[in-house]
């Protein structure tokens, strides 16, 4: 398995937040596979705002360059190239030390605040303690006891390499910059505690390319493509992490960055090092050099740089923030990412989180809700017996998710300010996880519940959609079709589930359930579909495989793309979209005519207990009118589509089944 980089946020701040006794929702128990266990379905690695590691692999593969592949992760941004706008030096926080032990391959030069102090070619150990500094190169003690003083620093020559540690067998090594060791001092605890004589251990006065040829982002071996738009997202971040910091009065810590997952995975000469022969990453930090992405100006008129965060996967849509309650950036925005899986030649995901499944008793939640600090929230309700998470963000992460927790002791709501919060309970369970020995914690925010549909990753209390009940009877198929990336909403909160389906919509439904296959652009064949338009291309693959050849002939044939779709249409569409299946069931329905161009649909569809009425009944057609002629809606295409997806013996012999089939 390549390398995986989160920057998923853990560190919660410490303010109360708030629960509200609610009484527990009228809905059915929505985990499984029993009461005793909950599962969750997630996808993704990380806070999923921004580049997808992953998707920038996929991109790439499928023939993106890397400038189109930052386009679509930060829009809106300007890539530049402004040597003005980037950092000359940067200095790296590589350890939090009470000891140190540095190993050259050359000579070492130790200086205590600017004045120095000693050279050494030998193995030199340094302790912080007794107040002052213990330095002993070949069992010589420099200091003959301790040396006072504030800054000690370690200089050597660029290339000659030295490894460094806190043990007798430490593996990193730098080829750059110098060492330099700062104790915490009265309002910086970035360094440690004074009392326990810790200090920073900083790696400094290394350029902006050196410090990018030392990042552990993303494996040397994918596409250059991919490792390019990797390095000026990582350029970029770092830039705009050193400038903001810079003007933090209370940023007192003697370095800019960090070397681990607080930012950018810093691995010095060892990362150079694995590069080597192809020089891969190196090249790509090099073809790129001073290239960083902007968005507006700040306070003094310059460009600014934005904060180009990334993750390994996003699960298959970008998230719009990186924490809750924080305030928008204008280039991180929500939308689907259907690269972020990085199917291989055979179509299988190369990216192992893209979805991911974790299975927790309710002893153990119970247990984590009642450990979780009461400084940050009190959530223990005993043992539990529900959970209800609804109104997660568009993007399908529960940040600011409505979370209902109902236990044997009381049944709460997820608040803080007043507000939902479902990222409490996510992090609820992450840390109980991580604490509990073989637990396997979730990878994402982007998550639900999977309830009694067998694992299928949909779940009707994880809907954002105010206008689709848990109890209606279409909620299920609306899960599914939201899951399964094959409709959205008419807006982030609403389904519109009365309101009729056009045809152009029901095109772009259909080929989304069959996965999206190639076809051309419809405006060439019909004259009333506007090239380019969202279903252009659907249209054009229902027309290429004869499921639907247009509603009126002239010069050019016409689609009729914003007429509603009757009964009758969507019964000959979806027969001929499963390989046009004979059928020998009895003619049904009372209002279709023996000649009828549908008659043949309507037999197949109340065949395979497909067809619903107006009330969501499954009909035989023995007691209800077929109406061709009345608008279809779009809930009662939802059940319809969701009933087929799980109906593999309504395809025809030699029709391929669509990969968005569901265990029914």
């Amino acid at each position: 398995m390549p390398y995986q980089t989160i920057r998923l946020i853990l560190a919660a701040a410490a303010v109360i937040a708030a629960v509200a006794a609610v009484p527990a929702p009228a809905a059915a128990h929505p985990h499984g596979p029993s009461d005793e266990e909950f599962t969750f379905v997630g996808g993704g690695w990380g806070h999923g705002a921004g580049l997808s590691q992953y998707g920038a692999l996929g991109r790439a593969e499928a023939g993106q360059g890397y400038r189109e592949i930052l386009a679509f992760y930060y829009q809106g941004t300007t890539l530049t190239s402004d040597p003005a706008l980037v950092p000359d030096d940067v200095e790296v926080l590589i350890a939090v030390h009470n000891t140190t032990v540095f190993r050259p391959t050359g000579t070492l030069i130790v200086a205590m605040d600017g004045a120095f102090l000693d050279t050494t070619s030998n193995t030199l150990t340094v302790r912080r303690g007794d107040g002052g500094w213990h330095i002993n190169s070949s069992n010589i003690d420099w200091c003959r006891g301790f040396c006072a003083g504030t800054r000690l620093t370690v200089s050597f020559t660029e290339g000659e390499t030295v490894r460094v540690s806190d043990t007798a067998n430490g593996t990193q090594r730098y080829a750059y910059g110098q060492f330099q060791l700062t104790p915490a001092a009265r309002g910086m605890t970035k360094c440690g505690e004074s009392s326990r004589n810790e200090y920073c251990l900083v790696v400094g006065e290394i350029t902006m390319q050196q410090y990018l040829y030392g990042l552990a982002e993303v494996p040397q071996s994918w596409p250059s493509e991919t490792l390019k738009a990797q390095v000026v997202a990582a350029r970029s971040y770092a830039t705009a992490k050193i400038r903001d910091r810079a003007s933090q009065a209370s940023w007192a810590a003697p370095f800019d960055l960090y070397a681990d997952t607080n930012d950018q995975a810093y691995r010095a000469w060892d990362r150079e090092a694995a590069g080597h022969p192809d020089r891969s990453w190196s090249d790509a930090v090099d073809s790129t050099d001073d290239e960083v992405l902007v968005h507006g100006v700040d306070a003094e008129g310059r460009q600014r740089v934005i904060t180009a965060y990334y993750s390994a996967s996003n699960g298959g849509y970008t998230a719009a923030y990186v924490e809750p309650r924080q305030n928008p950036l204008p280039y991180l925005v929500a939308k689907p990412d259907p690269f972020d899986a990085a199917p291989d030649s055979d179509g299988k995901p190369q990216n192992p989180t893209h979805t991911w499944q974790r299975t927790y008793t309710a002893d153990q939640i119970s247990q984590w809700l009642a450990d979780y600090p009461k400084h940050w929230a009190d959530l223990d309700v005993g043992d539990i017996e529900e959970i209800y998470i609804t109104s997660p963000s568009p993007s399908g992460r529960i940040d600011d998710a409505r979370v209902t927790l109902v236990g044997s002791k009381r049944t709460i709501e997820v608040l803080e300010g007043g507000e939902p919060y479902g990222y409490r309970f996510y992090y609820a369970l992450v840390r109980g996880c991580r604490n509990t020995e073989g637990c396997k914690p979730l990878l994402s925010k982007k998550m639900m519940l999977s309830g009694a549909h067998g694992g299928d990753g949909y779940n009707i209390h994880t809907l954002p959609f105010t206008d689709v009940r848990f109890s209606a009877p279409y909620a299920e198929a609306v899960a599914w079709m939201l899951s399964s990336n094959i409709s959205g909403g008419t807006s982030p909160t609403t389904f519109s589930p009365d309101s009729t389906l056009t045809r152009a919509q029901f095109a772009t439904l259909l080929w989304r359930f069959a996965d999206k296959p190639p076809a051309p652009d419809a405006s060439l064949r019909f004259a009333d579909v506007e090239a380019g338009s969202y279903y252009a291309q659907a249209v054009g693959w229902m027309a290429q495989q004869n499921i639907s050849l247009g509603c009126a002939s002239s010069d050019r044939p016409q689609f009729c793309p914003h007429a509603p779709v009757s009964n009758a249409q969507f019964a000959v569409f979806l027969w001929r979209f499963a390989g046009s299946k004979y059928s020998n069931h009895a003619v049904p329905f009372r209002d279709i005519g023996i000649n009828a161009f549908y008659l043949e649909a309507s037999r197949w569809i109340i065949e395979h207990a497909l067809w619903v009425n107006e009330r969501f009944e499954l009909s035989d057609g023995t007691t209800t009118r077929f109406r061709p002629g009345a608008a279809v809606t779009r809930a009662r295409t939802a059940v319809v589509l969701w009933r087929l997806a799980g109906t593999p013996s309504a395809f025809a012999s030699d029709a391929t089944l669509p990969p968005l089939m569901r265990d029914r």
